[in-house]
């Protein structure tokens, strides 16, 4: 109570949150935990998969928020140069790069219910049918709502996880042409996957090419029959890579989009560079005795007399609890071992041989710094996973600070 004037909770909160989000008119995210999006180096990783693809189109997958990177920025980069065709896992994802003024073609390449048939047609969108009986569903729904919805079939080759079953080629043409008649359906295309497009070994060169041709004895039967397919596609990353083939009428890029490979142990024929940095600022620094324990667990001791830092990031940043003991991070151009258990909103490092380390010192965690550097790949080795899961794995409380070399684009939080 001031002056007599009584003041609800509520009030009171909207003042504080009002006043807070005036003062960081100059500092426009919160310096804790920042992943840095480099879009130069995705306009430099574009150009080198352009002359990969050769003439032909290219589909730039940004599902799962671009691989971690911010879909709808991502998206309307990419838009801006000459892109014109992108893959989404679901509706609400393609809802958000329309939201996005992202105007190209979308195809979702997951499951999407039929009640949602009106909005795919409304907002132009091209839904994978996942099998014959979805198709026959989603027709029904399309005719009650008085719309046409474009679809892509789904072909399994040897995926093994959604499409009409292609070991049958005969049974699999005649699901691709039921699905052609359907009303309020429009036949656009089909693809497949390749399961092992990534691997080197020779059997798995082998699946690969049988996928393929699979995949395209299934495409000419049913043109034979006087269907019209318009797009035919079957090339990933890794595909459209080393088994490219000009059959195919685009190759979907995802992970070396973000300049990350397939596998990490495939050497590329081109040079990526990562299109994320993940970084934070060190919240303490304090002096550590021999004998003394750090973390959950006491699973590190020191065993001499030691300077450790504090760096505000965890497992639910997205950070992975794996890298406990193992990983280290940089800071000042020096590597920076974690000591002790990653933490849910921080982790713990050993500074004692990097000079001038204080609070609020940048601490680069994927990125590079001076002649140091750290890729996802790299944390994927260590935490014996997939640069894939690392980058996408990075929580939705981590901003993402769109930047166009050392500009500042835009800073996306989800909160």
């Amino acid at each position: 109570m001031m002056d007599n004037e009584t003041f609800s909770f509520a009030q009171l909160s909207h003042a504080i949150v009002y006043n807070a989000l005036n003062a960081r008119e100059s500092h426009p995210w919160l310096r804790r935990t920042w992943a840095e999006i480099r879009l130069e180096r995705l306009e430099e990783n574009l150009t080198q998969l352009k002359r990969l693809a050769g003439d032909t189109q290219i589909c730039c997958v940004v599902k799962a928020n671009a691989y971690g990177h911010d879909d709808g920025s991502i998206a309307y980069f990419l838009s801006q140069r000459g892109i014109s065709f992108f893959a989404v896992s679901n509706v609400e994802e393609a809802i958000t790069l329309r939201m996005s003024n992202v105007l190209g073609e979308i195809l979702i390449l997951g499951h999407t219910p039929y009640e949602y048939a009106a909005d795919l047609a409304k907002l132009d969108i091209i839904q994978t049918a996942v099998s014959e009986e979805y198709a026959e569903k989603l027709s029904q729904r399309a005719v009650k709502e008085g719309v046409k919805v474009k679809v892509h079939m789904a072909v399994d080759t040897g995926m093994g996880r959604i499409g009409v079953n292609a070991a049958d080629v005969d049974a699999a043409v005649c699901s691709v042409c039921r699905c052609a008649s359907l009303e309020g359906i429009e036949l656009d295309g089909i693809f497949t996957h390749f399961a092992v497009a990534d691997s080197t070994a020779l059997d798995d060169i082998a699946y690969t090419e049988h996928q393929k041709e699979l995949f395209f004895d299934v495409a000419q039967k049913v043109r034979s029959r006087g269907v019209s397919l318009r797009h035919c596609h079957c090339l990933n990353s890794a595909g459209g890579t080393f088994a490219y083939d000009k059959r195919s009428t685009l190759v979907r890029f995802g992970i070396m989009l973000y300049g990350l490979t397939p596998d990490r142990g495939l050497t590329l024929p081109c040079a990526l560079s990562p299109v994320m940095d993940l970084k934070a600022a060190v919240s303490y620094v304090k002096p550590v005795r021999k004998g003394t324990s750090i973390s959950y667990g006491r699973t590190f001791t020191a065993d001499h007399d030691m300077v450790v830092a504090t760096v505000p990031i965890g497992y639910a940043d997205g950070y992975p609890r794996s890298l406990s003991n193992k990983a280290h991070v940089l800071i000042n151009g020096m590597k920076a071992p974690i000591v002790g258990r990653v933490c849910m909103d921080q982790l713990m490092v050993d500074v004692t041989h990097i000079h001038d380390v204080k609070e609020g010192s940048t601490v680069t965690l994927i990125g590079r710094d001076g002649d140091e550097c750290i890729t996802a790949d790299d944390l994927a080795k260590i935490a014996d996973t997939i640069g894939y899961e690392i980058v996408c794995g990075i929580s939705k409380r981590v901003p993402r600070v769109i930047m166009e070399g050392d500009k500042v684009i835009t800073v996306r939080e989800y909160y």
